[in-house]
């Protein structure tokens, strides 16, 4: 019996634990009005943010610069589609840019044209069998 209770007493301390871990992350913050709460992640306070970015597009790279970057997609009973984005020095890229790396663009569009916000490059399944 003392067993029984033991047991229910470390899930349950277990519980608790894990839902004050939940809490740490997610912190209520009174609006500018006051007249209500909402939820504030602690990560957005952190150095290195998110860029924003309106779309995306993912596909190997088929040309790479140092201003631009052009990515070709193809979707099964489409024709390929390329498309290039200006690479700015706020850009943040993630992996090494070269040709035939599949990417994901994170982008903008301007009057100027496609602006990449973010670009991460994924690894491909060669170079983690090779670890």
């Amino acid at each position: 019996m003392r067993f029984c209770l033991a047991i229910s007493l470390v899930l349950l301390g277990a519980e608790f634990a894990v839902a004050g871990f939940a809490q740490e992350h997610v912190s209520l913050e009174k609006t500018s009005e006051g007249s209500g709460t909402e939820p504030k992640s602690t990560a957005q306070n952190t150095t290195r943010h998110e860029p924003k970015y309106d779309h995306t597009f993912s596909g190997p790279i088929v040309e790479v610069t140092e201003t631009q970057i052009t990515v070709s997609r193809s979707i099964l009973g489409k024709p390929a589609e390329k498309r290039t984005f200006a690479i700015h020095p706020d850009t943040r890229v993630e992996g090494k840019l070269r040709i035939h790396a599949k990417v994901t663009v994170g982008y903008v569009t301007t009057d100027d044209g496609d602006v990449a916000r973010l670009v991460v490059v994924r690894s491909s399944q060669r170079a983690a069998e090779k670890k």
